[in-house]
Formats: structure tokens, sequence, C-alpha cells
């Protein structure tokens, strides 16, 4: 990582953050790290020999990008890793992208990624990045997944925040009415494929989110599950170890977690899901 790279992340700190949001320097702050950096209309970005391009217009929308990239990099990767040409991937809470884009070279024009972003803004962007990467293999849904369909009150939160907080809920502030369903609902009425990698970030709706695609994550043909738990945002009554508990229940014989600036990155895999429908003849089937 190069000394620009570096300043880069240091700038995107979760302490920095707290540090300028109560004296209401942050409008004041983005702008000034535009100014300085250079505020291009596209910003690239390049992770294991895939390069993608993402629309960066305004000095906020430059942090929000970024600062996606820094904090999702590792994940990101982990999740590329295990894809492979022809593969399905769903992308729940897309936001603007990132992991869709990426995911979409990886698979290539035989595979398909599925993107579902409830919020207004950051659903337009998504549609904006598919365009400016060419990209012919994502499916968009404007939709939350949850475990009813139903329409539901998206609040929007700190819209001036880095990190992205649109979430399911009936706290104050903007908000949109959005439609919710169930996946498993989707792949039963709608013709919507077994994901064979699934990444979840949806700000604390996780819990009820698996549970309306239990019998999808329970399909042999999933292999892994990349999910951001939230325990400080998950419903009353709701815990952590609640949302690892289910995917145990759903037959992944591992699951990793890892604490992250008060979240939970979770990867659950299973074992068997490679060689149980992939080619028998694929060495990595072979060998198992």
């Amino acid at each position: 990582m190069g000394i620009a790279d570096g300043i880069k992340r240091i700038s995107y700190s979760p302490l920095i953050g707290a540090c300028i949001r109560p004296i209401g320097l942050r409008r004041i702050m983005q702008w000034t790290y535009a100014r300085v950096r250079g505020n291009p209309d596209v910003v690239k970005f390049s992770i294991n020999g895939v390069e993608a391009i993402l629309s960066a217009g305004t000095p906020h929308e430059l942090r929000c990008i970024e600062g996606t990239w820094f904090s999702e990099t590792e994940m990101l990767s982990g999740v590329l890793s295990r894809l492979r040409t022809g593969d399905v991937f769903l992308d729940v809470g897309s936001n603007r992208g990132v992991f869709a884009i990426f995911a979409a070279k990886v698979v290539g024009p035989e595979g398909t990624v599925l993107a579902f972003e409830p919020e207004g803004t950051a659903h337009n962007r998504l549609i904006e990045n598919i365009r400016l990467n060419d990209l012919h293999n994502v499916r968009v849904f404007k939709l939350a997944l949850s475990d009813i369909r139903a329409t539901r009150k998206l609040v929007l939160g700190d819209p001036g925040a880095v990190s992205q907080s649109a979430h399911l809920g009936n706290d104050m502030g903007p908000s949109e009415v959005v439609e919710t369903a169930d996946y498993d609902w989707l792949v039963g009425n709608q013709s919507l494929p077994i994901p064979r990698i699934v990444k979840m970030d949806i700000e604390g709706h996780e819990f009820a989110a698996l549970k309306g695609m239990s019998a999808t994550l329970s399909n042999l043909s999933c292999g892994a599950l990349f999910c951001e738990i939230h325990p400080f945002s998950l419903p009353k009554g709701v815990t952590a170890d609640q949302v690892i508990k289910l995917l145990q229940e759903l037959g992944f014989d591992s699951i990793q977690t890892k604490k992250r600036s008060g979240q939970l990155h979770s990867v659950a895999t299973r074992n068997d899901a490679h060689c149980s429908f992939r080619n028998p003849r694929d060495p990595q089937c072979a060998a198992s």
C-alpha cells in the first residue's frame, strides 16, 4: 500500500469521523478532501486483477465509494475468491454496487448477479455503475429482502454519512416507502435462481432476511454466505448469537466471525457445496 493510499485509509478511520461529526465539519471536510485529492467523475478500483469503474461526481459520493472500498475490501476479496465463471451471485443490500460490479466481471456473461437495493439514490447509482462498466449480466431489484412480502418504511439515516445506513424500521427522520419480499417466495414464484454465493449487508434486518431465504440457503448448491451482522441494530429480542445459530441450523459447516467497528463480519461456508452441483471432473472435486 502506497503513502497516498495510506493517507486515504486514515481519513476514513471511524475515530476521525467520530471527532469531526460532533463539531459539524463533515461537509467542509468532504469538500476539502475532494479538492485536495481531485474529485473525478469516476474512480477506478482493482482487486485480484479485476477492475471496476464507479461514479463519484460529488464530494459526498466520492467519500461514500472510497469509504465502502476501504472498509469492505477484505470481504470483497473473500467473495471474489470463491466465485467462478457461470456462478449466480446474490448481493443483498447492494448499495452503489461495489460487490455487484466486481462479481459480474468474475462470473462473466454465463453467470448472473442479482442485486437488491431498495433505497432510491443508491438504486439509481447502482444502475449507473452497471452502465459505466457495460455489464449485461446484472439484474437489479428495487426491493428489500425480508421474511414477508409487505410495504415497509425505509429510514434513510444520516444523509451526510459516508457509511450508508438506510434500514427498515419506524425511526424518526427522512424515509421512503419500499416493497419487501422473502427470497424463497421469489425463487418459487418469480423463478429466481439459487445463488452459489450470497453477500448480505442490510443494517440490522439480516435475521428476518435470512429467515425469508432459509430454503434457499439450505440448498446444497448455496456454498457460502458473507453476512455483516449489526448487533446494535437488530430488532429487540434478537441477538447476534441467534443470527449465528440460524446459520448453523441452515446447514453451514463452518462459520467464522470477525469484529469490526461494532459489527460482525460473518462467513458461513458449506464444505460439500462445490461438488454437489459442479462438474465432477473438476480437479477440485476429484481431490475432495
